[in-house]
């Protein structure tokens, strides 16, 4: 695509494309250039009302497949715990081992590889729309595995009223296995569409594309909450959840299949010729990490390792803490989850001109603030009433806003598009890593504490409050800095 530089501006306004560059780019895009095309849609233009609302409607369907991650995150943490607790009479402790393995140890697998992959895949679809596809018919398979464990677990001799775990054997190793391949699908789907914004949406506005990607999700997460709460109390309400899960998941994908537009990458463009060579690339990802990109990956870990705790125990903190084990309790917290949700998707409409009136720093200092005394008071107000406790619950969305919009928007800064996929599995393995030790040591915390998940979502949010400070080691707004040369991939 001959040269093509950008200047790095401060990071409300990101990058500036020189004219002649546009004009190559425009040249290299008609050629089928592959990795060079980063298919800016420079047909939507922002300078009316409705060019902004044609604009801000395309990127929402091209996030799309995010509401359908977001769906599957929901009611995982929503009904997953309660579903090992209830149904299956696992602890707290035992179950929180099950959802740091599951969920988190895939995302760590998972994301780079298909990084790699991804970022040389050339298929007439473009790069990451088949990946897209492929994982969401597995997320869609698994969740029914889920959906109807029980009932298979029962045609293998598991006992439907049985009050032990060992009454329920067969329906647990079957559940469990639909969860390794729900949690491994759903990152093959995360991965490419967090890449595949990056890569078409302008330079200088990525932190609005990445506001939006949270907006979607948050908007699946209202959704999926909603509905949860109208099932909540049915007698087959893990059944009738998974499986419109599914549904919503194999919806989701639509959107962004039809809105985003990707060019075929050029058969010269080498691709990982063995798994090896992919691990390989991997590791020196990790190796060659730029020190930007290495300072918001900690400060991503530390963002996740807070929240993590709350992620998967706050329904069943409503249930038993708050309603003493009623099952009214598991409504509530979908009440909760629905409000926590709304206030993400809500905040996510001002994330990016706060940003720009304060700076990132300041903006994600805040939020961890605000959450981390939140996640706090849990343990504080251990026996909260309901208003209470779905106050504390909403209060956290803020932070889950912050923190899944502003790293990636900085990342996109400091890296080649080229090597999109990859770092952004780079990125999300800090995330996997310390859901996988967060979600661990507080199940220890609660089993200490005989089973109270406040003593864990409180232990979250110390950590919570460390992310107050590290927010200034994020990397630093300038208006001018060194150029990048697209030509020259960080990994050679």
């Amino acid at each position: 695509m001959g040269e093509q530089k950008y200047d790095r501006l401060n990071e409300s306004e990101s990058i500036n494309v020189k004219v002649q560059d546009i004009k190559e780019y425009e040249e290299a895009s008609s050629d089928n250039m592959g990795a060079q095309d980063i298919n800016y849609p420079t047909q939507h233009n922002t300078d009316t009302t409705g060019s902004l609302i044609k604009f801000m409607f395309w990127l929402f369907c091209v996030c799309f497949s995010l509401a359908g991650v977001q769906f599957v995150y929901s009611i995982q943490f929503a009904l997953g715990t309660p579903l090992f607790i209830n149904k299956f009479k696992l602890t707290n402790s035992t179950t929180s081992i099950i959802q740091s393995i599951a969920g988190p140890v895939s995302g760590f697998v998972v994301q780079p590889i298909i990084g790699v992959y991804s970022d040389s895949c050339k298929s007439k679809w473009g790069r990451r729309k088949p990946y897209i596809v492929f994982g969401a018919v597995f997320v869609v398979i698994g969740l029914l595995v889920i959906a109807f464990s029980p009932q298979i677990g029962e045609l293998f001799g598991d006992k439907a009223d049985g009050a032990t775990t060992a009454d329920h054997k067969s329906g647990l190793a079957i559940a469990i296995a639909g969860f390794v391949v729900m949690n491994l699908s759903v990152n093959i789907m995360q991965g490419p569409t967090r890449s595949l914004v990056s890569d078409i949406c302008p330079m200088d506005k990525q932190n609005l594309a990445n506001s939006m990607a949270v907006n979607v999700m948050g908007f699946a997460s209202i959704i999926a909450n909603i509905i949860g709460s109208f099932f909540a109390t049915n007698e087959n309400s893990y059944r009738d959840l998974f499986v419109i899960g599914a549904g919503f998941v194999a919806f989701s994908v639509v959107p962004t299949i039809i809105v985003a537009k990707e060019k075929q990458l050029d058969s010269s463009i080498k691709s990982p010729s063995s798994p090896l060579e992919a691990f390989i690339r991997i590791k020196r990802a990790f190796v060659t990490i730029p020190k930007e990109l290495a300072l918001i990956s900690l400060v991503f870990f530390v963002s996740w390792f807070g929240f993590s705790p709350f992620m998967v125990t706050n329904t069943s903190y409503f249930q038993q803490n708050v309603f003493n084990g009623e099952s009214e309790g598991l409504k509530f917290g979908f009440y909760g989850q629905a409000v926590f949700s709304a206030v993400s998707f809500f905040f996510s409409f001002f994330l990016s001109g706060l940003c720009n009136i304060f700076g990132e720093k300041i903006v994600y200092s805040a939020s961890q603030l605000v959450a981390g005394a939140s996640l706090i008071l849990f343990l504080v107000f251990d026996h909260a009433k309901p208003w209470l406790a779905i106050l504390l619950t909403g209060i956290v969305g803020i932070n889950f806003c912050v923190f899944n919009a502003i790293p990636f928007a900085m990342m996109v800064k400091v890296i080649s598009s080229k090597d999109i996929g990859l770092y952004m599995g780079v990125l999300n393995s800090s995330a996997v890593v310390s859901q996988t030790i967060s979600i661990f040591t507080s199940g220890r915390v609660e089993a200490a504490k005989n089973q109270n998940v406040a003593w864990g979502i409180a232990y979250g949010g110390l950590f919570t409050l460390l992310g107050v400070f590290l927010a200034f080691i994020l990397p630093k707004s300038k208006k001018v800095t060194e150029q990048i040369n697209e030509e020259s991939p960080l990994i050679k």
